[in-house]
């Protein structure tokens, strides 16, 4: 049976209680909702006068919610998917769609992705803008307050309400100047020990976190001899070029070419190959694709989530099952 109190219910009082929540500030509510500070105001008294509760009080550092505003966040997002759902959408065309996406990238992730997926969107979506950014500690908070639609990064642990998707990875190779002396060699593991490395990691993460074949290879004795570590592929790329040094790094640069003439990629030595596949790692953790579920039920976002994951994975490779084990970035 539907109450009166439902029937007096507005929900664009619930859809305005969701940004505030979201935003913990006026001003940006305001303008995501494209209203005045002031019709927002007006909003938010119905709202304390709806739910006979403050449900913010005012700081130096924005909107602070009380333990009802609380509780309400966490039912709000499930309820307000439960009603686009019902409302349905009114036929998505990517072709017509304008608007944009910011997504939260580590360097590295950035220089294998972005090429690819703007060329498509140039073709598909001509009215999408995307916003990069480099993954900060609080990515999370920043996908719940919609400072942020995407986020990719390896996910140790996410809050109930961040989804995260496993990113289908590619094996690596090892990577070195066009005229390195391995240059077209099927390397050996002694080969690969022999040279000085390169090693890309993702900031944020302990080192602990940060290469899996450095965990595979200590468990075995034997240890590569790192020269420098940097978040940047272009700035390794520069260090392959001037030296005899080596990267390990996902197969999905090649696939970009903006290093074509540069740099080339050689398979792992079949030694270390087995060794990953035959030997436990702490250091497995999966990159994630990341997002609210707020925006599960946004074909929008749906149509982006799909594309990223496409070039977030590379070309399609045939790919052994052990190997697609290998983290994106070893």
């Amino acid at each position: 049976m539907i109450s009166r109190k439902l029937i007096r219910t507005d929900l664009n009082l619930l859809v305005a209680l969701q940004i505030l929540l979201e935003e913990r500030n006026v001003t940006r509510a305001a303008e995501r909702l494209s209203v005045s500070q002031p019709a927002l105001s007006k909003t938010l008294q119905k709202l304390r006068d709806s739910f006979e509760d403050e449900l913010f009080t005012r700081t130096a550092h924005g909107l602070v919610p009380t333990p009802r505003a609380e509780e309400l966040a966490r039912e709000l997002p499930a309820l307000l998917e439960s009603v686009e759902r019902v409302l349905g959408d009114e036929g998505f065309d990517p072709a017509t769609f304008e608007g944009s996406f910011k997504i939260l990238l580590p360097p590295i992730l950035s220089e294998a992705l972005l090429p690819g997926l703007m060329a498509e969107l140039s073709e598909v979506g001509p009215g999408v803008q995307v916003v990069t950014a480099e993954v900060t500690p609080d990515y999370q908070d920043k996908l719940k307050k919609g400072e942020a639609d995407f986020a990719a990064f390896v996910a140790l642990e996410t809050e109930r309400d961040i989804l995260a998707e496993p990113i289908a990875t590619i094996a690596p190779r090892c990577y070195m100047r066009i005229d390195h002396p391995l240059a077209g060699k099927e390397l050996s593991l002694q080969e690969f020990l022999a040279y000085p490395h390169l090693r890309l990691y993702l900031p944020g993460l302990t080192r602990e976190n940060t290469s899996m074949v450095d965990d595979v290879l200590g468990q075995y004795g034997v240890h590569r001899n790192i020269i420098m570590e940097t978040t940047q592929f272009s700035a390794a790329v520069g260090v392959l070029c001037r030296t005899d040094a080596l990267l390990v790094a996902n197969a999905g640069f090649e696939a970009g070419g903006l290093y074509r003439e540069r740099i080339r990629g050689e398979e792992m030595p079949a030694e270390l190959q087995r060794m990953i596949r035959n030997t436990h790692s702490r250091n497995r953790g999966k990159m994630s694709l990341m997002r609210h579920t707020r925006t599960s039920r946004s074909s929008a976002h749906q149509w982006m989530r799909t594309l990223l994951m496409k070039h977030l994975t590379g070309p399609a490779e045939k790919v052994e099952p052990p190997l697609a084990q290998v983290k994106a970035i070893s």
